[in-house]
């Protein structure tokens, strides 16, 4: 048995233990089939907004070409501006973590220093009992 085969048969189990999956899953998959059958009708109309132009055919692609190259400009921009928001999100969290890993260092150390007095005291409380 593969790994993807032991994923998929954790998948099932999971599934029939928690309901609420699956009705999630089901959920995910109609906003897919929208998104996609939006995008397939979006292509179609398009398609069929070319043939159908009454402009000339030189006229069509010209304007075609020019949408084109502006949408390619604006996913292109779209495309720059999430990376440096994915960068800024990245950094932030590098400092958050790095932070929190000096809290727990910090505290070790604290613990680490202090579980000498502790383990006195206890023996201490142990010496007055056997008195």
């Amino acid at each position: 048995m593969n790994l993807k085969e032991l994923n998929e048969r954790l998948e099932r189990v999971r599934d029939r233990v928690d309901p609420k999956r699956i009705e999630e899953e089901k959920k995910r998959e109609k906003k897919r089939g929208i998104a996609r059958g939006l995008a397939l009708g979006t292509f179609i109309g398009g398609i069929a907004g070319i043939f159908f132009a009454p402009d000339k055919g030189e006229n069509t692609r010209k304007k075609t070409k020019e949408e084109l190259d502006r949408v390619k400009n604006i996913l292109e921009a779209n495309i720059v501006e999430g990376k440096v928001k994915l960068e800024d999100f990245v950094e932030e969290k590098k400092e958050v973590i790095t932070e929190k890993i000096t809290e727990l260092r910090d505290k070790i150390n604290t613990d680490k220093e202090e579980a000498p007095f502790i383990v006195q005291e206890e023996e201490e409380e142990e010496e007055e009992l056997a008195k």
